[in-house]
């Protein structure tokens, strides 16, 4: 955990660091505490900033949400879908999560007219596939995408859409996106 605050904190990719974040949940809850705690200082965000995360509910998705109420971020959260979606999505609202969502959503235009009217300028990618892709869409223009230990996908694809996938890199350039790689 040590090497993630150092990482971290000086603001550069350490090749290292290639662990998953349901194993980083292994570690004593005061270790990924601190180290989640760097991760967010590291997107810089001022109170009543907004970031969006994948993986919400797992343990650091968990402490995300509480330490983001913590710094009065508001936080949107994508969760699998899977069987008890409500009541997962009931528990992290309970934690302090602002709004949650199945990734099943993040695929309407609803999400689209949510990020736009919230326009979060933090994302934070816990997770390979799709969901990575949402949280990207959601980040505001120059924001920053913050990936840890995931492999990102080679296109940003837009379902039901006539517009063809896009590669991952024009996508970041189009959109101007700081991206750090844990």
């Amino acid at each position: 955990m040590q090497s993630i605050r150092r990482c971290v904190a000086a603001g550069h990719q350490n090749p290292n660091i290639w662990i998953g974040v349901r194993n980083l949940s292994t570690s004593n809850a005061a270790s990924l505490m601190k180290s989640v705690g760097s991760l967010l200082d590291s997107l810089a965000l001022k109170p009543g900033g907004t970031l969006v995360q994948n993986c919400g509910d797992s343990e650091v998705g968990k402490i995300v949400i509480q330490l983001a109420k913590e710094r009065k971020f508001q936080t949107i959260s994508i969760i699998d879908d899977k069987p008890g979606t409500p009541e997962i999505i009931e528990e992290l609202k309970a934690l302090g999560g602002d709004i949650v969502v199945p990734e099943s959503y993040t695929k309407t235009w609803y999400m689209k007219r949510l990020a736009s009217e919230i326009s979060p300028t933090a994302g934070l990618n816990f997770s390979d596939g799709y969901q990575a892709t949402a949280v990207c869409k959601a980040v505001a223009d120059g924001g920053t995408f913050l990936t840890y230990g995931k492999k990102l996908p080679k296109h940003v694809v837009y379902d039901g859409a006539v517009r063809k996938p896009v590669e991952w890199s024009a996508f970041i350039k189009e959109k101007k996106l700081k991206v750090l790689n844990l």
